[in-house]
């Protein structure tokens, strides 16, 4: 980086795919906060780093990014580290910010999507059934709403422990980071028992975030409806707010 300081720091993380290892690229990820410095320091410091030393941008994910801001809730004044956690159908957007500044950000290749499979395989129903009764919809013949709730909530506390360890693995790597509140938004997050599931397994307040709390809605449609939307739409209103 001939010209540049290291004392700048890594704005924010992601993982980087398996094939990269795969193909003999050796990579490493620093949560956000990391001085350059010290990510060089410890590449170098392994046996097997080379002399020459590349630091490349691969992706900007910018979804979980969105997402900050646009929620009611947020601690924009206090210093301290928040989490806001999106969840989706097929993937979990985790974004760290403090005071609105993004740390950390890391996206689990885990959704909504994955609880609805695991009650089509735990129940021998099909997939549309399946989402269904994952929303709580009554269906003619189908198993009783205690076993639904069961399998998903059996499949939901593993991906709640892949939320827990992310949030572990930035507090472990940044020096002083303590996460004090967790904001949860994404259609994937309206699972029944979902946000208790969060609260129980996790050690500090975990609360819903709320978009139309924070940015007045236009929709013409009935209060239960905008209830039930609101959820879903915290990146798309992220997007839409100019200079964010």
């Amino acid at each position: 980086m001939p010209g540049k300081s290291f004392d700048a720091t890594i704005p924010f993380a992601s993982v980087l795919p398996d094939f990269w290892s795969a193909a003999g690229v050796n990579t490493a990820l620093w949560p956000a906060g990391r001085p350059v410095r010290s990510a060089v320091s410890e590449v170098m410091a392994c046996p097997s780093a080379s002399a020459a030393v590349t630091l490349m941008v691969m992706a900007v994910p910018s979804e979980p990014v969105r997402a900050v801001g646009t929620v009611e809730g947020l601690n924009l004044e206090t210093p301290g580290d928040e989490a806001v956690v999106d969840v989706g159908a097929h993937v979990t957007n985790i974004c760290v910010h403090d005071r609105g500044l993004t740390r950390f950000v890391r996206i689990l290749p885990t959704g909504g999507r994955d609880i609805t499979l695991a009650i089509a395989r735990g129940l021998g129903v099909d997939d549309e059934v399946a989402e269904r009764l994952k929303r709580g919809e009554d269906v003619e013949g189908g198993p009783a709403s205690q076993e639904v709730e069961r399998v998903a909530l059996s499949r939901a506390g593993t991906f709640v422990d892949e939320i827990r360890s992310s949030l572990e693995f930035y507090t472990a790597q940044v020096p002083g980071a303590k996460i004090g509140h967790v904001l949860v938004t994404g259609g994937g997050s309206k699972l029944r028992g979902f946000l208790e599931l969060l609260q129980e397994r996790i050690p500090v307040k975990v609360d819903r975030g709320r978009v139309f709390e924070r940015v007045k809605s236009e929709l013409d449609l009935p209060p239960e409806a905008i209830e039930d939307a609101e959820p879903v739409l915290a990146v798309a209103v992220g997007l839409a707010i100019p200079g964010r």
